[in-house]
């Protein structure tokens, strides 16, 4: 992908909102001097860039130590396993070896990535996994360019036809992933410029792949596999012909613009609205500063949110008023259940009630606050604390559990120890019977 004129000129600095000039294979601010490296041609636009490289290798650690335990494992379940399963857990080590190279072989152009010459590895203690992990939404990939056919294009149909007439010029997908419908919709608006953006490296390095015309080697696990065969599945998956003209790819945060104000058209949120970190009013908010007054915002996918409060799991109908808080006036709106994850490979999938719509800025809403995944007391060392409940939640129950393991002496039984835990905490006895009972379940299934 190349970084054209027209791509840095619809970019703009997270941080300052300045216009960016390339230098160097870096993108740079004008005034407060902020660097953005490129990896594999992509722009690399989060507000703390070097924090967020970081907390990409750790998680790509995180993977290889996984999957190297998940190999040793099955080594060693080789050795006493029958004949009948064998062949099932020959093929399961063969895929996950393969599937462990070629993750790393995509992800790890983040390692050798630099942020105003200052490599990677300085701070990779600095920083440790939160909200996605690497494999987040990686049966995604096998979707939109293996055995999706079917489904691809009925999200695209839905989509198109809340577009209706439009005739945008630049259009911003956030949530692409690896990019099928993005592309999909380029493709079928024909004339627009399209970003697809995303913050996962694995989705949109294997986007970038396939769409740079070389084949992906990739192993897919379907999670109910039908037979053994299916267990593993290598796929090659066929490089584009030729890179989409005025398709570009971003890594960015959607809820810290890193496009100027009022620059795109267009904003397709597609899978996006419910899995998204923040209150969905606050991100409405974000939406509304990439678009001029008339431009629009069509939005796909589930309505299931993961919000720790029940007040912000919002319906259709509430959603209707939120949106005309943030700015936007829907203007067409429809559900229908559609198959998702579909896979021929695997033994169940499931229907997803799914809401589109179309919305048009009516109004300038600013935001009033800078959104971000991680408190400030994370991103700024120096910082004390707070002893939120949450805070003080989790260090009570891992004082406890610390407590228990501790107890394990070979002499005492569950119901003794529970009951020294009910007599010390001012528990009532049951419950601590049902909490140490639980706790030691936990040890033996993780262990066996």
């Amino acid at each position: 992908m190349n970084i054209t004129p027209q791509f840095i000129d619809l970019m703009a600095c997270p941080e300052s909102g300045e216009n960016l000039s390339l230098k160097d294979n870096q993108l740079v601010s004008q005034q407060s001097k902020c660097h953005y490296p490129v990896i594999n041609g992509i722009p690399w636009l989060f507000r703390h860039p070097l924090h967020s490289m970081v907390d990409w290798s750790v998680k790509l650690n995180h993977f290889n130590q996984i999957f190297s335990d998940d190999i040793r494992q099955l080594k060693n379940e080789l050795k006493k396993a029958s004949d009948y399963t064998q062949p099932r857990l020959e093929k399961l080590l063969s895929g996950k070896t393969l599937f462990q190279q070629a993750v790393i072989e995509l992800v790890s152009p983040i390692l050798s990535a630099k942020v105003a010459s200052k490599p990677v590895y300085d701070a990779l203690s600095d920083r440790a996994p939160h909200t996605q992990n690497l494999l987040s939404y990686e049966a995604n990939l096998y979707r939109d360019w293996v055995w999706g056919d079917e489904e691809n294009k009925l999200s695209a149909k839905i989509i198109m036809q809340r577009i209706g007439t439009l005739q945008p010029k630049n259009v911003l997908v956030l949530g692409a992933g690896s990019c099928r419908l993005a592309y999909d919709i380029h493709r079928l608006l024909g004339s627009a410029t399209t970003i697809a953006n995303d913050i996962n490296p694995l989705l949109l390095f294997a986007a970038n792949k396939i769409l740079s015309g070389e084949a992906l080697e990739i192993v897919e696990f379907p999670a109910h596999p039908i037979n053994t065969e299916s267990v593993a599945l290598s796929h090659s998956i066929a490089g584009l012909e030729k890179w989409p003209d005025n398709f570009y790819l971003l890594f960015s945060d959607a809820a810290t613009p890193a496009i100027k104000s009022a620059a795109i058209d267009l904003v397709v949120t597609p899978w996006l609205i419910d899995i998204q970190p923040f209150e969905l009013r606050k991100f409405m908010t974000c939406l509304n500063h990439y678009l001029p007054m008339g431009g629009h915002w069509v939005n796909f996918g589930s309505l299931v949110f993961n919000q720790s409060r029940e007040a912000l799991c919002y319906s259709i109908d509430e959603i209707k008023a939120l949106a005309h808080e943030a700015g936007f006036e829907i203007e067409e709106s429809e559900s229908q259940v559609i198959p998702y994850l579909k896979s021929p490979h695997n033994a169940g999938y499931r229907m997803e009630t799914v809401f589109s719509w179309r919305a048009r800025k009516v109004k300038e809403v600013k935001q009033t606050e800078s959104l971000q995944n991680l408190p400030n007391w994370i991103l700024d060392i120096n910082k004390p604390i707070p002893a939120t409940r949450e805070i003080q939640s989790f260090a009570f129950s891992h004082q406890l559990y610390a407590e228990l393991a501790g107890k394990i002496d070979g002499k005492h039984s569950i119901v003794q120890i529970a009951k020294k835990i009910a007599r010390e905490k001012s528990m009532d006895e049951q419950e601590a019977i049902s909490m140490v009972k639980n706790f030691y379940l936990k040890i033996i299934q993780e262990s066996f």
